[in-house]
C-alpha cells in the first residue's frame, strides 16, 4: 500500500555515510547507525544485523507486515509522548527496521545503506525510502 510519506511520521531512519556526524564514526567502526526520533541514535553490529534479519526472514511478509505495523504504532505513541528508556526505543526500532525491509522484499545492504521508514498510523501503513549516500 503506497501512500504520501509526508502523512506519514519517521520513526527510523539509518542515515547514509554523506549525512556526516555521528553516523560517520559509526559506519567506521563496520556498525550501522539507526536514528529514532530527533534525539536517539544507536548502532547495529555485523552480528546484530544477522541475528535480527535470520529472525525477519523466517517470518511470512504478511506476519511481517502485522508486527511491523504493531510495533510502529507504538514508536509513533511513545515518539509523541517523549516517554521510553533509550534502550526499548532502540530495541523497538531495531525490530521495525527489519521487519519493514523484509515485509517490503527488499534487499538488505542496500537498505542498511541509509534508508528512512516513515508509518502512517491512520492507515496503519508504512513506507521505506532509500535515502542517497
Amino acid at each position: 500500500m503506497a501512500f504520501d510519506s509526508v502523512c506519514g511520521v519517521e520513526i527510523v531512519c539509518c542515515p547514509p555515510l554523506a549525512a556526516g556526524g555521528l553516523a560517520v564514526a559509526i559506519r567506521a567502526r563496520g556498525n550501522v547507525p539507526v536514528r529514532v526520533g530527533a534525539s536517539c541514535m544507536f548502532e547495529l553490529t555485523p552480528g546484530d544485523i544477522l541475528e535480527s534479519w535470520q529472525s525477519a526472514c523466517s517470518l511470512k511478509s504478511e506476519v511481517a507486515g502485522a508486527m511491523v505495523a504493531e510495533l510502529a504504532h507504538r514508536l509513533c505513541g511513545e515518539l509523541d509522548e517523549c516517554e521510553g528508556e533509550e534502550i526499548h526505543l532502540a530495541s523497538e526500532a531495531a525490530a521495525c527496521l527489519f521487519l519493514a525491509i523484509r515485509h517490503r522484499n527488499l534487499p538488505l545492504e542496500d537498505t542498511l545503506r541509509g534508508c528512512r521508514i516513515t508509518f502512517d498510523d491512520r492507515r496503519r501503513a508504512e513506507v521505506v525510502e532509500y535515502l542517497t549516500a
